[in-house]
């Protein structure tokens, strides 16, 4: 052998090495794979008995086909052995709905669950009598009678049976559902009424509310009415007219005794001249001319024609049975003399709107109302109903009175207030106020500014006393001024604040009926006839010009030092209480003195200077206008307030001024209020 040659590998043939004899496999046996399912099947029933829950499901009604669909669901005894999971309830019986309801089961969950059948409908035959009537169930309309098989739910439903000229029906019916048919009749009442009557004699037409029936014979008519009043009437030819109001009930008939018709009057047509004479028949008033009147056949009557200014005709006529006659008449005027004197001389004098010349004449007039008129321009006109008297001459004296006089007369000079506070009248105009620069005891607050008022208004004669303002509010005390009181009921309100005293003027125009004048501590505006505080300007209107009447420096004139009873100021008797004194004056009071004790100036207003000085509606203000100012309120901001006039304290030539501005916040002893209002409403 070459051990140098390569060597070749062949292949060879592989067979596998059989089993030896006696060793080969042998088939199981059916007995043994019976034995394994039945092991496998017990393991898988113990598994699921063990996780499974037993449910119970109950319907109302009872069904009688019930399922349960989902899974694996075994019946046991009545209830159902379930895994936890969705199935599906089926449930079924006669008369009601197949069920078909969700069943969820949870684990130590629920275990009975309760299902509810929903009936099946039921169907209504309904009838009535009449037919034709109209069917509503639970206010639905489901058409009219005959109604064959309404397929209804059950339950109980309301329903109305209506049909024109019956009675409607009302009621409950049940419908019991189930598939099952049910029959509904109802026979509604008449709505009329048959009314019965006769007529002597017959033959007349019978109407009803002015409709025609038909007529009446021998033995009568009888008319279907509806229930209500209504108003029957009888004609015939020749015979008057009868009418008769009844009132029906339903369903409930009336026969009515017989009618007698009367046989139809004479008639007669009256006119006169001139038109509207009251006519008589047999001295019965008929009516005014022209007018148709109704006499008795062939009977004589006395007709009278009457109107005021014209002498009266009497005439005599007859007129034959259902005959038409005329009776027309002129009228002789009854005439008297009016003589008509008028101031002016040269006005105009109108009779029943027609002018006639110059008033101052003598007119002949007919003796009825007259409306006579007297015009001029620039007065009043005057109206007045004359009626002349026959054969007598009248008088009518008349006196114009200019436009503003009649303006003024609209309103009372003088006003009196449920507490007993008078206010007179004070009418408007133009004027300064305030003080010049060199003026002796000026002060930086009186700049002068021109006002002009417009509107009429009142002002309280006094200051209001502690007696009205107790009626206001019954427990206020105006104090003591060492050992002096100032509390008597006729001396004047102190210590009241600006918002005291306009309460107090709400509260007292509330009582006398008028409008209150504030509201929230303002004035409304524009502003009404309410009681209020006087405005700065209309204050110094009436004290320092008496309302156009003289100019004064003071309230008792233009000399110093005051005399007589010029006021309540402090004076000797008030040293010691206060420091500045009128050393040459003695009015005989300490502190307050009565209302109304000293003189009034021109206007008759009292103690515009000296007892207590007066809250102004105007907020405090310095302000200084170039133009005119109009009707000013004061109507601005802050917690100070005008006050005006001079009081028991005050004895200084300055505070003596009727210029003397002050101001203040509270109440003090020194300062109370007095009443306005305006005369009328702004335009």
């Amino acid at each position: 052998m070459d051990n140098n040659k390569p060597h070749s590998i062949k292949p060879a043939t592989f067979q596998p090495p059989t089993e030896p004899v006696g060793r080969q496999r042998r088939p199981l046996r059916p007995l043994l794979i019976g034995a394994v399912m039945l092991l496998m099947a017990l393991l898988f029933g113990l598994w699921f008995v063990l996780t499974a829950t037993a449910i119970k499901i109950q319907t109302e009604p009872q069904a009688e086909h019930l399922q349960v669909k989902g899974g694996l669901v075994l019946p046991l005894g009545g209830n159902f052995l379930l895994r936890p999971g969705a199935y599906t309830v089926h449930a079924s019986t006669p008369g009601y709905h197949d069920l078909e309801a969700p069943l969820q089961v949870v684990a130590e969950g629920e275990t009975l669950f309760q299902f509810s059948l929903e009936k099946l409908p039921g169907y209504l035959t309904v009838s009535s009598s009449p037919p034709e009537a109209q069917v509503i169930l639970q206010d639905t309309s489901h058409g009219y009678t005959p109604l064959n098989a309404l397929e209804l739910n059950a339950g109980s439903y309301s329903y109305l049976i209506r049909a024109p000229r019956y009675q409607e029906a009302t009621g409950q019916v049940e419908i019991e559902g189930l598939g099952r048919q049910q029959r509904l009749h109802v026979a509604l009442d008449p709505l009329w009424a048959d009314v019965t009557l006769q007529s002597v004699p017959s033959g007349a037409t019978l109407t009803v509310d002015g409709e025609p029936v038909g007529q009446t014979s021998d033995s009568g008519i009888t008319a279907e009415i509806m229930p209500g009043k209504h108003v029957l009437g009888l004609s015939l030819p020749g015979y008057e007219d009868w009418a008769y109001s009844i009132i029906t009930e339903a369903n409930t008939a009336q026969t009515l005794p017989p009618v007698k018709l009367q046989r139809r009057y004479a008639t007669l047509n009256v006119t006169s001249k001139p038109a509207g004479a009251r006519v008589m028949v047999n001295g019965e008033y008929q009516g005014l001319s022209p007018l148709a009147v109704e006499l008795r056949p062939d009977v004589p009557a006395e007709i009278t024609l009457s109107k005021a200014g014209y002498a009266n005709t009497v005439r005599t006529v007859s007129v034959a049975s259902g005959a038409e006659e005329s009776l027309s008449a002129t009228m002789q005027p009854v005439v008297g003399e009016v003589l008509v004197r008028t101031v002016p001389a040269d006005a105009l004098l109108y009779i029943d709107g027609i002018l006639r010349g110059r008033a101052n004449q003598t007119v002949q007039l007919t003796a009825t109302a007259h409306r006579f008129e007297i015009k001029k321009s620039g007065y009043a006109t005057v109206t007045r109903t004359v009626t002349p008297r026959g054969g007598y001459q009248q008088q009518l004296d008349v006196r114009l009175l200019t436009d503003r006089e009649a303006y003024l007369a609209r309103f009372p000079e003088t006003v009196e207030t449920s507490t007993g506070d008078k206010l007179i009248r004070i009418e408007p105009g133009s004027f300064s106020m305030g003080s010049q620069r060199r003026a002796q005891g000026r002060q930086a607050n009186e700049v002068q500014r021109d006002i002009k008022l417009t509107r009429m208004y009142y002002l309280a004669t006094t200051e209001v006393t502690n007696a009205a303002f107790r009626q206001f509010r019954a427990e206020h005390s105006s104090g003591i001024v060492q050992r002096t009181t100032l509390d008597n009921d006729n001396y004047p309100v102190a210590r009241v604040s600006w918002d005291d005293a306009i309460a107090f003027c709400n509260w007292l125009s509330k009582r006398d009926g008028l409008p209150e004048a504030y509201r929230n501590g303002k004035l409304i505006t524009p502003v009404n006839t309410g009681y209020r505080l006087p405005t700065e300007a209309e204050w110094v209107w009436a004290a320092r010009y008496s309302a156009g009447r003289e100019e004064r420096q003071y309230a008792w004139g233009n000399t110093m030092p005051p005399t007589g009873r010029a006021g309540n100021y402090a004076d000797i008797s008030a040293q010691g209480v206060v420091d500045k004194t009128l050393s040459s004056y003695n009015d005989g009071y300490v502190a307050a003195a009565p209302v109304g004790k000293f003189d009034p100036n021109p206007t008759g207003l009292f103690d515009l200077g000296g007892n207590v000085s007066e809250w102004m509606n105007d907020h405090y203000s310095v302000e200084v206008s170039t133009s005119v100012e109009t009707d000013p309120l004061g109507i601005g901001s802050g917690k100070l307030h005008t006050i005006r006039g001079a009081s028991w304290r005050h004895g200084r030539i300055t505070e003596l001024r009727l210029v003397y501005r002050d101001s203040g916040a509270e109440g003090r002893d020194d300062v109370g209020f007095r009443l306005a209002r305006f005369a009328e409403a702004a335009q």
